[in-house]
């Protein structure tokens, strides 16, 4: 009788470990001994054939094959489940954290099953657009006894109270020594245990989310008023806070020592996100378009209060005098400008030099890449304006200094996959990558 082994390309193969491919490219390699139980459903493949090359960087019959899987079961001990990605390393700015952590927002997209020979296995998991694109709502995570359960499944035939029971079993399997120092957090599905206090988080509904954006931009805007400066919301990953007596919000903080219990808080309502509002945000109860509105009304009218005492009082004392003031350098001025502010001639000269200026810039650039006339220029400008409004409401990027590292990086890695970097830079990104 043959061996069942021999049935799967893969079988005889050691299992060296598993790279968990998150929706933000974020990669949490897992040792083999960091896994304690693992069990795919059916394998597929797809394959796709360039016939007649379709551009310059394929060639005729070259071939791209892509494998998935209707079905995950992913268990991990304490070692799996307290790896860091290594993202920091990519970026200074920013803070690893542990995968028990990171796996809460929901939006595994790969696994990459590495084997001893270095060969490997890169399969997609099902995948169903959640809350927003970038959540999976066919994902459930569930922590008991020290290990780390993981469902992902197209049909969701369990539901969270039955996954909670199903994990209850697993307790009695293996316990682990209690004398090590790895911090695990006492979580399970939609629940979060504070003090002893048991909170049910649910998912909000579209019409909170669309609030919480305007309640961003007006607080924005009014603040900005105030100070003159740029505001740093804290309804991005800002670390910044706002408190005032209708609501209080509070950045997604990155500090493993910080008990962060939520991050929006109207009256009773509290609501937690990962990174910005707009992602994975989950609230401690149900709430109703009514009640919706009349958060709303609540907040906007506060923060309007800090606004229009001082503009109505700073607009009367300018209409008696019949004098107005440059909303760039605070100098007399008597232009004014299409939103009804004022500007100085001075500052508008300087504006228009510098728009000269760029415009110069951009014209020369994109001729000498090989533009050869504006249609195509302004084509480009629109679809870079498209690419950085889409940046600033989906990711993380706050100032130009981060926007043009992304792209950077971006780069890279667009010249790697398709053969376009030197031979320098290839070898020295593959000795990094080979060291971490």
């Amino acid at each position: 009788m043959k061996d069942n082994k021999d049935l799967h390309p893969f079988a005889n193969k050691k299992l060296a470990s598993v790279d968990i491919v998150l929706e933000n490219c974020e990669v949490y390699n897992i040792p083999a001994d960091g896994i304690y139980k693992l069990s795919l459903g059916n394998i597929k493949y797809s394959f796709d054939i360039h016939v007649n090359g379709l551009s310059k960087y394929t060639t005729p019959g070259e071939m791209w094959t892509h494998a998935y899987t209707d079905f995950v079961w992913l268990a991990l001990n304490k070692k799996g489940m307290n790896i860091d990605s290594g993202w920091a390393d990519m970026f200074d700015e920013e803070e690893t954290h542990p995968f028990y952590e990171r796996v809460n927002a929901n939006d595994i997209t790969h696994l990459d099953f590495i084997f001893d020979d270095g060969s490997n296995l890169y399969i997609g998991v099902p995948w169903e657009d959640g809350n927003t694109e970038f959540d999976n709502k066919l994902q459930k995570n569930d922590i008991r006894d020290d290990i780390l359960f993981i469902q992902i499944a197209e049909k969701q035939e369990i539901s969270d109270d039955e996954l909670e029971e199903i994990n209850d079993g697993q307790e009695d399997m293996y316990h682990w020594d209690t004398d090590e120092d790895d911090k695990i957090l006492d979580i399970s599905v939609g629940s979060i245990n504070t003090q002893g206090v048991s909170t049910r988080w649910t998912s909000i509904p579209n019409y909170v989310q669309a609030a919480f954006t305007k309640i961003d931009e007006q607080l924005s805007r009014v603040m900005w008023n105030t100070t003159q400066e740029e505001y740093e919301s804290p309804f991005s990953n800002t670390g910044n806070k706002f408190k005032n007596d209708f609501f209080e919000v509070e950045a997604y903080s990155w500090d493993d020592e910080y008990n962060q219990e939520y991050n929006f808080k109207w009256n009773d309502y509290k609501v937690r996100w990962y990174k910005h509002c707009l992602r994975d945000p989950e609230a401690n109860r149900e709430m109703s378009p009514d009640e919706c509105a009349k958060m709303l009304d609540e907040c906007l009218e506060s923060i309007y209060k800090m606004d229009i005492d001082e503009d109505n009082l700073f607009d009367e004392l300018c209409d008696s005098y019949d004098c107005h003031f440059c909303c760039q350098c605070g100098k007399e001025a008597d232009k004014q400008l299409q939103n009804g502010k004022y500007a100085c001639e001075n500052c508008l000269h300087n504006l228009g030099k510098e728009q000269q200026e760029l415009k110069e810039e951009i014209e020369n650039s994109l001729f000498d890449f090989g533009f050869d006339n504006y249609e195509d220029v302004t084509n480009c400008i629109d679809v870079f304006i498209d690419f950085i409004k889409y940046a600033k409401v989906w990711s993380t990027i706050e100032n130009l200094d981060h926007l043009a590292k992304a792209l950077e990086a971006i780069n890279i890695n667009i010249k790697l996959e398709n053969g376009l970097l030197d031979a320098e830079t290839k070898e020295k990104i593959e000795e990094f990558a080979k060291n971490w």
